[in-house]
């Protein structure tokens, strides 16, 4: 039998999780949408009627689940920050998809912390509610100028990781902060965080379990042209 839940709204943050989360960031400066899909999967290619899913909002206690399962740090977001058109979707006769819009405002989110939206379908008007994506997570963040997808390179003398080409995420943590995504010259699991003041481009570092020297180097600049982060520490 088919089974009525949750769709991909983007890849899943972590396969194999007890809950689906999907990853979901906007610029700064203008509302996003997030179309929230709910399918009807499995041999049956559409709905043999029109199908009414009910939603419900969950709480912090299923956030607080998966972040003990995931060692992450989500917090429910604030309603202020997002609004959701309905709490029903129709999946139509002859079709095996319905939508529900979440409008977010990312100006509103505070970029120091996670923030995650976790639905639920409460019950349907026909059919089976999956066991496994009958609940999805929702991550929402902003992003700041600086968050994207970089390559990393490092000098010949660079000890651990010498001569390094490799695809990294610079991940907005604040305002006008990155988080180096994987860790530590791309390679380990060590945090590591970069701080642009927006006046003069100095960038500052943070790596809390190896610690950075002080006063750190001044020649750590940000190139707003060459959208490039030359880092010495």
């Amino acid at each position: 039998h088919n089974v009525i839940e949750f769709g991909n709204t983007s890849e899943i943050a972590v396969h194999g999780s007890s809950v689906p989360a999907f990853v979901h960031s906007y610029d700064l400066g203008a509302p996003g949408t997030l179309e929230v899909a709910v399918s009807y999967s499995g041999p049956e290619r559409a709905a043999p009627q029109d199908i009414t899913v009910n939603l419900e909002v969950l709480g912090q206690a299923t956030l607080d689940a998966y972040n003990e399962e995931q060692e992450t740090h989500y917090e429910l977001i604030p309603t202020e920050v997002y609004s959701m058109e309905a709490l029903t979707v129709t999946i139509p006769k002859g079709k095996s998809k319905g939508y529900v819009t979440v409008t977010v405002d990312p100006d509103k989110l505070d970029l120091s912390k996670a923030f995650a939206l976790p639905l639920k379908i409460s019950s349907v008007s026909s059919g089976i509610i999956s066991g496994n994506f009958g609940v999805a997570i929702y991550a929402i963040g902003a992003k700041n100028k600086y968050d994207g997808a970089y390559t990393l390179k490092t000098s010949a003398n660079t000890s651990l990781v010498p001569n390094a080409n490799k695809s990294v995420t610079l991940v907005t943590s604040g305002a006008n902060t990155v988080k180096l995504n994987p860790g530590l010259l791309g390679t380990y699991s060590n945090e590591v965080s970069y701080t642009i003041d927006p006046a003069t481009n100095h960038v500052t570092v943070t790596c809390p379990s190896l610690g950075v020297q002080t006063p750190q180097d001044a020649r750590s600049k940000w190139d707003d042209a060459t959208k490039t982060l030359t880092v010495y520490w």
